[in-house]
């Protein structure tokens, strides 16, 4: 095998094992997800590997109809499970990835776009954190999904829509994919979730990252920060005030998600005006 061969072999086996990860994906999330980057030059070479495994059948397909253009979406066949072998099994046991991709939704989506966004640095070695699917699956840590707290009175549990890995052996992040606007009720407990988890003595957690991917939900740091700066004065005590202003000066970041270049960056600075 030469090295041009070995090179595209190790691409495919990259993409084929993102998506048991993702359970299907756009072609945008694989060029990001498999070459670290989607630009032209990645999504053409995407597309190519696409074609090639869809002809080995290793993939189904669909077109998204949440999306204005209708852009594919992939999911592995039954062969390309087989084709992983033990490598990379699927989540749940299952035998293959129709019907994650049959009931496709906006949100798994979004959040598959965010863990590529993030982890795509890394690519192929995408491996850290666990995805929305995994979470689901029931792959995340047992002492921190679900997350109980106790919020107006209510015991409450949350559980995160993407894990990311610390660095160094730090705790992971938790990711909020905000891909519409919360309700007042819904907020209210996110508030009580953050000093929840932020209140205790050892955290399990470095910080909760909140990633807008609509319109809708831009406002979700300058949201958070007029909840919790107290500027004005508050009826709350001096420690859940401190405690409100560690939260937006260290333990939460505000980002939004770029969907045609699958990146993130910063869109509120929390805790600085």
């Amino acid at each position: 095998m030469t090295s041009k061969q070995q090179t595209g072999h190790d691409d495919r086996v990259a993409a084929l094992t993102l998506l048991t990860r993702l359970g299907y994906a756009s072609t945008r999330q694989i060029a990001a997800g498999t070459y670290g980057a989607c630009t032209l030059s990645t999504r053409s070479m995407a597309s190519r590997m696409l074609r090639d495994l869809l002809g080995r059948g290793y993939l189904v397909e669909k077109r998204d109809g949440n999306t204005v253009n209708g852009e594919r979406l992939v999911a592995l066949s039954r062969a390309g499970v087989n084709a992983l072998a033990q490598m990379a099994p699927l989540p749940a046991g299952r035998k293959h990835g129709r019907d994650w991709l049959r009931h496709s939704h906006a949100h798994r989506t979004a959040c598959n776009s965010v863990f590529v966004a993030h982890a795509g640095v890394q690519a192929p070695n995408h491996h850290q954190g666990r995805t929305e699917l995994e979470i689901q699956c029931g792959l995340a840590p047992a002492r921190l999904v679900p997350f109980s707290f106790r919020c107006d009175g209510e015991l409450h549990q949350k559980v995160p829509d993407l894990l990311l890995s610390g660095t160094a052996g730090a705790a992971p992040t938790w990711v909020e994919v905000e891909n519409s606007w919360r309700g007042a009720r819904d907020f209210r407990k996110l508030i009580g979730f953050l000093r929840s988890v932020f209140g205790m003595r050892e955290p399990p957690i470095s910080k909760v990252m909140f990633v807008s991917t609509s319109p809708a939900s831009r406002s979700i740091g300058e949201r958070l920060r007029s909840a919790m700066s107290h500027e004005n004065g508050s009826g709350y005590s001096r420690i859940v005030q401190e405690l409100d202003r560690r939260i937006l000066g260290s333990r939460a970041d505000v980002m939004q998600l770029d969907a045609e270049a699958m990146t993130l960056c910063p869109l509120t600075r929390l805790g600085v005006k």
